[in-house]
Formats: structure tokens, C-alpha cells, sequence
């Protein structure tokens, strides 16, 4: 099977050599990403196990399979045309879908219409703290209120960048772009409701901070805390008296040597994605209708 990666930032360093732990694949990317990829000392042993195109026109012409980790607008140009072709029957997307919960409703049902198979790279259910929750789920569990604390300092405030992951317009920020990560595992544990919804930022267009408190039939209520520009890098999720506290959300995971933690847990995710597996979760039209009922009570407050 052929498989396009469109995107030289994580699509490099984090899909790449996820995917080609899969001898069976063949994998073909723009010629534009070359050099990016020579000079990354990470994955550049990689550059010549690709099977490199003239640009992405071509690579959508020749593959099978698409990979899309872009700015949300982006992936949406390219899911689109990548409806219009039937050689690809698979897509691999990041999160946020779209800059939007509306148009990334308006993207997934055009992909249920399509029949292709779809996964998106909500990688915190293959975690170790994310798979206790939902096999507690599983068994009926959950009877302690949960409680999840994200606190870092995003690489865009640590370097004063002014890219789209600052930007809630366009699919970034606290709620947006990191938040929806929570939005999506809660959604798998069946929470439907949101009761509060408040972000928080300096600027404009921009929300550093989220806090919300989410309830479902049948399950203890769930609080987050995102701080996006915090001082303190810690993460938590505190369920009764079990409690997991760490730095990070992948802080559990085993170093992987020169390459980025998470590309493990991709592995679990791309071995979902060619497997024999459904179509889709239905979890994923949960976590969408979860997110528009979070934006709708959503309260912004200066800092």
C-alpha cells in the first residue's frame, strides 16, 4: 500500500517513522520535503526509504492511503480533494479537524458519505492513563469524579511565535488546538454535556487558558484546567483516590531514543488504520457534538 504524508513538521518527525515501522508500506512525499528531512538528525536516515514526488498533486494521484498533519484549514483543502479521487480509501487526520466544531461536522460527514476509512490522531486513549479510563469505562467504574490539569508553556509563547496554534480563528489555542484532545477522550467515556466553559488570554483571538466542567448519564462529573502559557509543566488526572501526576501527558511513555515519544503510540494508531477495523468510531460524531457544546456556552475572559 502507498501512503502520502502531507506535512513536514510532525508529518516528518512523528508519522514518518511511525509508518515505516510497517514494512508493507510504501511511502511517498512531496520532493519539497526533502531537504527538511535531511536535516533532521531524528528521522533523516529515513530520506531515502521514501519514495519521492514531483508535489502533493501527484502524490494524491499515486497513493492509497493519506496522511494530513497541517493547519486545520489545510487538512480541509486536502481531505476535499482527496474525496474527488478513488484511489485513496483511507485518511489518517489530526486533530482539530477543521478551524471549527461546524465545519469539522461539515468534514466528517462528507467522509461517511465518501466510504472512505478514516482515523484521527487522538493518540491520549493509547496512553497508559487514557487506556485505564476507558477500560474503568468499560467495566462500569467510573464513580469518582474526574479531574484532568494540563499546565505547560506551548513552544509559540515560549518563542514569542506568532503562528496559528495561537490563534482560536483558525483552530489553535487552549481549547481549540490542545483542548479537543480532552474533548475527544471524554467523549469516548460518554460524556454529552458540558456545564461551564470559560477561556481565558491577553490578546484578541487568543486563548491561553481553558477550564470546564462536562457531565453524562450515568458518570461522575469531569473538570479540565488547560494552562497553554503556564510557568509550571505538569499534568494530572485525579479519579477518587487514584491520581496520576506527571509532566507531561506522555511522561509514562519509555524514552524512544532520537525520536519524538510519541511516535509509539502513533504506531498503535496506524496499526489501527490499516488494520481490518471499522470505518470510523462513533465516538468520533460524539466528540464533534461535545465540542459544539462546549463552543456554545464557551465565555471568554481577559487576563
Amino acid at each position: 500500500m502507498r501512503v502520502a504524508i502531507f506535512g513536514s513538521g510532525f508529518g516528518l518527525y512523528g508519522y514518518l517513522p511511525a509508518l515505516s515501522a510497517q514494512q508493507e508500506l510504501q511511502i511517498v512525499l512531496p520532493e519539497r520535503y526533502r531537504t527538511k528531512l535531511s536535516s533532521r538528525r531524528d528521522v533523516c536516515h529515513l530520506v531515502d526509504s521514501v519514495n519521492w514526488v514531483e508535489d502533493e498533486a501527484r502524490a494524491l494521484a499515486c497513493v492509497d492511503a493519506l496522511v494530513v498533519s497541517q493547519r486545520p484549514s489545510d487538512q480541509v483543502h486536502w481531505v476535499q480533494a482527496s474525496l474527488e479521487r478513488e484511489n485513496i480509501r483511507l485518511l489518517l487526520l489530526e486533530k482539530p479537524l477543521a478551524p471549527d466544531p461546524t465545519a469539522a461536522g461539515v468534514l466528517l460527514d462528507r467522509i461517511e458519505r465518501s466510504g472512505k476509512k478514516l482515523r484521527v490522531g487522538y493518540i491520549f486513549r493509547h496512553l497508559p492513563w487514557g487506556r485505564s479510563l476507558v477500560e474503568r469505562r468499560s467495566r462500569d467504574e467510573l464513580a469518582s469524579r474526574i479531574d484532568f490539569r494540563w499546565l505547560f508553556r506551548a513552544h509559540h509563547y515560549a518563542e514569542d511565535l506568532d503562528n496559528w496554534k495561537r490563534h482560536v480563528s483558525v483552530g489553535g489555542g487552549a481549547l481549540r488546538f490542545y483542548g479537543t484532545h480532552l474533548i475527544a477522550l471524554l467523549a469516548e467515556l460518554g460524556y454529552q454535556s458540558v456545564q461551564s466553559s470559560v477561556t481565558r488570554g491577553a490578546r484578541p483571538d487568543e486563548a491561553e487558558s481553558w477550564t470546564a466542567t462536562f457531565s453524562g448519564s450515568g458518570l461522575p462529573d469531569a473538570t479540565v484546567a488547560l494552562d497553554s502559557n503556564s510557568s509550571i509543566k505538569q499534568f494530572s488526572v485525579q479519579t477518587g483516590a487514584d491520581a496520576v501526576q506527571v509532566s507531561d501527558p506522555f511522561a509514562e511513555l519509555p524514552s524512544a531514543g532520537a525520536l519524538d515519544r510519541r511516535v509509539q503510540v502513533l504506531r498503535d494508531l496506524c496499526r489501527d488504520f490499516f488494520g481490518e477495523g471499522i470505518s470510523q468510531p462513533d465516538w468520533y460524531r460524539a466528540s464533534i457534538e461535545l465540542w459544539s457544546g462546549v463552543e456554545r456556552i464557551t465565555r471568554h475572559e481577559d487576563n
